[in-house]
C-alpha cells in the first residue's frame, strides 16, 4: 500500500485533504496507513538489503527459482502468496506486506525489461490515462505501448482471446479494455504526428497476430484502423486495398463502408460521387439505429458540402460532386 500523499482524500474520511486535516494530528486510521510498507520504501533499498530481509522473515531467496517464477506468475503477490504457502514465513504486523512488495522490486530489477510484474503494469496504465486525460495522446500511446510489449511477453500459446489474460490480470485491470484504448488513442496522436498512424498500423497488425480469432467487432475495428492509418497517411492505394478486402471479409457490417466513404469525402481525395456510392452501401445493410442514422448524417453533410461548393463555383461539374 502506498503512502498517503499531502493532497490526497485524508483517510479520516473528512472530506479535506491529508495536509490540511491529520497530517499533523493523525488519528489512529491515518496511523496505521503510515506504518505501512510501501512500493517507494521497498525500492530504496539495495538488492542484498532486500534479500538479507527476506531471509531474516524465513524466505531464502533463490535466484534461478525465482527467474523460473516470474516466467509463470502474472502478479509479485503470487510469488509473496507462495513462499508464504512453503516457508515458514515469520513476518508479521507492518512486515506481512513487505514479501510482496520485495518481490515486486526485484521482479523489476531482476527480469528482462518486457516481463512485467502486474503491478508495474497497472502503474504504466494509469500513468497512461493521466496523460490521455491531459491532452497528451503521444506521450500516453508511448507509455501504454511498454504495457503491450509487456503484454506480447506474457501470452502463452494457449492465450487465443483477450478474455484469457483478462482472466489472469482482472483483479487490477482488462486487458481488452487496454488495447481497444491504445488504438484509439493512437488515432489522436497520428492527428499530431502521423508517424504515430505507423505506429498504429504495426500495432494493429501485432494485435491481429496474436489474436486472430477474435470476437469480430474487435477484429473489426483493428483492421478499419489499419485502412483508415493508411489513408491519413496519404497511401490511399493501400487504403483502397485494405478496405477492399474488410468489406468482402464483413459484407453485412456499415462501418467498414462508412470509414472507406470517408476517405472520399475528405478534402484530400475530394470525390463526392464514390463517397456517396459507399455510403449508399452502409446504409443498405445497416440496421442498428445508431448506424442509419450515422450513415444518413454523412450523407446529409454530403449533400450540403456539393451543394456549398457549386453555389460557390457553378462551372465546377463532374466527378467530384455527389
Amino acid at each position: 500500500m502506498k503512502k498517503i500523499g499531502r493532497n490526497e482524500p485524508c483517510p479520516c474520511g473528512s472530506g479535506k485533504k491529508y495536509k490540511k486535516c491529520c497530517l499533523n494530528n493523525p488519528n489512529p486510521i491515518s496511523l496505521y496507513l503510515q506504518s505501512l510498507w510501501s512500493y517507494e520504501e521497498a525500492d530504496e533499498m539495495s538488492t542484498d538489503e532486500i534479500i538479507q530481509l527476506l531471509d531474516d522473515f524465513g524466505i531464502p531467496f533463490e535466484k534461478d527459482t525465482f527467474l523460473q517464477d516470474i516466467e509463470e506468475y502474472f502478479f509479485a503477490e503470487q510469488i509473496s502468496e507462495n513462499w508464504f504457502r512453503i516457508f515458514d514465513v515469520t513476518a508479521k504486523g507492518r512486515d506481512e506486506d513487505f514479501p510482496w512488495l520485495a518481490a515486486w522490486v526485484l521482479w523489476e530489477r531482476l527480469a528482462p525489461a518486457q516481463n512485467m510484474p502486474a503491478e508495474k503494469m497497472n502503474r504504466l496504465i494509469n500513468e497512461g490515462d493521466q496523460y490521455s486525460l491531459a491532452n497528451d495522446p503521444m506521450k500516453a500511446c508511448d507509455i501504454w505501448l511498454e504495457v503491450w510489449k509487456a503484454i506480447k511477453y506474457k501470452c502463452k500459446p494457449e492465450f487465443k482471446y483477450l478474455n484469457d489474460l483478462d482472466q489472469q490480470y482482472r483483479t487490477l485491470f482488462f486487458i481488452s479494455n487496454l488495447c481497444q484504448d491504445l488504438e484509439l488513442e493512437f488515432h489522436n496522436a497520428g492527428l499530431r504526428d502521423k508517424a504515430y498512424f505507423k505506429k498504429r498500423i504495426d500495432y494493429c497488425r501485432e494485435f491481429l497476430t496474436l489474436f486472430p480469432d477474435e470476437k469480430e467487432l474487435i477484429t473489426h475495428n483493428m483492421r478499419r484502423a489499419i485502412a483508415d492509418s493508411y489513408a491519413s497517411l496519404g497511401d490511399y492505394e493501400q487504403a483502397e486495398s485494405e478496405f477492399k478486402k474488410l468489406v468482402q471479409t464483413y459484407p453485412n457490417s456499415p462501418w467498414g463502408y462508412i470509414a472507406w466513404g470517408d476517405i472520399y469525402f475528405s478534402d484530400e481525395k475530394n470525390d463526392y460521387d464514390k463517397a456517396k456510392e459507399l455510403y449508399a452501401k452502409a446504409l443498405a445493410v445497416a440496421e442498428d439505429k445508431y448506424d442509419i442514422m450515422t450513415v444518413n448524417e454523412r450523407l446529409k453533410d454530403l449533400e450540403e458540402k456539393v451543394k456549398y461548393q457549386e453555389a460557390s463555383d457553378p462551372g465546377v461539374v463532374g466527378s467530384s460532386h455527389a
